[in-house]
């Protein structure tokens, strides 16, 4: 079997998707790409990801765009949007329901709240190296933040 080359997202994608998302809840008056330079490093990253496995480079967008926050308002839903458009894009299918999907949101704030995740990704964002970025990206992907969303996204899109 011949495996398909992955279709990765763009900047204008993501873009878009926190558009759609906020002018669905009627937030559009917030729409403002921020950070310009960040969402391009978002999207860089997601590319560079090592491996094949679609749910890891999935993951890759979500949490870097969480960490880096380019948008005004969204950031939290235009992650995870943005990291399921990505399966969606290589074929993957969402056999979740809608109520696990509001639930990992929850949980993710939740648990941003709890951990103070929220100024340790301030503290992300506010370095200049896009080496410690993509470091710390990764740290925390691999901590229970990163793997709770991964495993999500595999039993939502598997």
């Amino acid at each position: 079997m011949v495996r398909q080359a992955v279709i990765y997202l763009e900047k204008m994608d993501i873009v878009e998707i926190n558009r759609k998302t906020l002018e669905l809840h009627k937030e559009i008056e917030d729409f403002h790409l921020m950070m310009p330079a960040d969402l391009e490093f978002c999207v860089a990253f997601a590319k560079n990801t090592p491996g094949e496995d679609l749910y890891r480079i999935s993951l890759a967008y979500c949490v870097s765009l969480i960490v880096l926050h380019p948008f005004k308002n969204g950031n939290h839903r235009t992650s995870l949007y943005a990291a399921e458009l990505f399966l969606i894009r290589n074929g993957c299918e969402f056999r979740g329901d809608m109520d696990s999907h509001k639930g990992i949101q929850k949980w993710r704030i939740e648990h941003e709240e709890r951990l103070g995740l929220e100024k340790r990704f301030a503290q992300v964002a506010a370095t200049d190296s896009p080496k410690a970025f993509a470091a710390e990206i990764n740290r925390i992907m691999g901590e229970e933040y990163g793997l709770r969303i991964l495993n999500w996204l595999r039993e939502s899109y598997g």
